[in-house]
């Protein structure tokens, strides 16, 4: 979500743009011409966080931004002595930022609050949607690894949560829907959970009737990426590849549970909210104490629904 603040950032910038964070991450920014250069910051021990305040300050950066909220990467650019450290003043880091954001009273979607930066900066906002593409290396590297998936048209679904489970639709929800598009529309189906969610998947994956017609492929996040890029829909809880189904103009299904949708919201064709109607929504809990009513409510068939709609509007034929 941070795209749109970093295009109109590189747009109005008059000097190079370097990028500092987690070179795992930095597969999404790839062949967007964003950046000149990217330093990796992988670890939080102290050692490789000393190490890294040493080499920002041999670079000797004029100015700063910090989009993290932590304390821990404002007092990393304050200790590498920037010329100027921007950022919302959260967490108790006023004192170490040169120019300090105010917060909003209310929430505001994402996408916003790093907009927000580029109009103190008196910059132009350039878009206000997230995007993402995938680039002719990432392409090739996909299909050498995943032949199988070279082929038919499929459907990704993206099973878990790092949040934690109050985020995460039920397994049985999600078998139940793949049997519903494996029937219908004769697709074939690949679970997608991160490397530490593989028993989330493999539960869905006991629940599907068609199992030859539905798998298991845990990937990285550029391989991710490409795979999201080819699908005919996704369906995802609430959670980060979400993001980059719809960045990537794939059409996304989104299973709304505690967490209210506004920090989330920014206009694209391609997100599609699915919600069930409780009165406790949203909560923005991590523990819920009513069983998960706001997941749980959400039918495979209301799903279903909303995909029809979405494959009908793509001319997906039926089977």
């Amino acid at each position: 979500m941070a795209t749109p603040f970093l295009r109109s950032l590189r747009e109005g910038l008059q000097g190079e743009l370097w990028a500092f964070g987690n070179s795992r991450a930095m597969h999404l920014y790839n062949g967007l011409s964003l950046f000149e250069r990217f330093i990796p910051h992988d670890n939080k021990h102290p050692v490789t966080f000393l190490d890294n305040v040493t080499k920002l300050r041999t670079l000797n950066f004029a100015r700063g931004v910090i989009l993290p909220h932590s304390f821990r990467s404002a007092l990393l650019f304050f200790l590498s002595a920037m010329g100027e450290r921007i950022g919302y003043g959260k967490n108790k880091r006023s004192p170490l930022l040169t120019r300090v954001l105010p917060l909003a009273r209310e929430a505001e979607p994402t996408v916003e609050h790093y907009l927000t930066i580029i109009d103190d900066l008196g910059g132009a906002r350039i878009t206000e949607t997230p995007f993402l593409t995938v680039t002719d290396d990432e392409e090739q590297k996909f299909d050498e690894a995943y032949m199988d998936i070279i082929g038919g048209p499929y459907a990704a679904f993206i099973v878990g949560a790092q949040y934690g489970p109050s985020k995460r639709w039920p397994e049985s929800h999600f078998s139940a829907l793949a049997d519903m598009l494996v029937s219908e529309y004769d697709l074939e189906v690949y679970l997608l959970p991160a490397p530490n969610e593989g028993d989330i998947a493999q539960k869905v994956y006991e629940g599907v009737k068609q199992k030859n017609r539905v798998t298991v492929k845990v990937m990285g996040l550029r391989d991710l990426k490409v795979c999201l890029s080819r699908a005919q829909v996704v369906v995802s809880n609430d959670t980060g590849p979400r993001h980059i189904s719809v960045a990537l103009s794939r059409p996304t299904v989104v299973l709304l549970g505690p967490m209210d949708d506004v920090y989330t919201r920014y206009p694209s064709p391609f997100t599609h909210l699915v919600a069930a109607d409780v009165d406790c929504r949203p909560c923005n809990r991590k523990k819920c104490d009513r069983d998960h009513e706001c997941l749980k409510g959400i039918r495979p068939e209301q799903v279903f629904d909303a995909i029809k709609e979405i494959l009908r509007d793509t001319d997906a034929p039926a089977h």
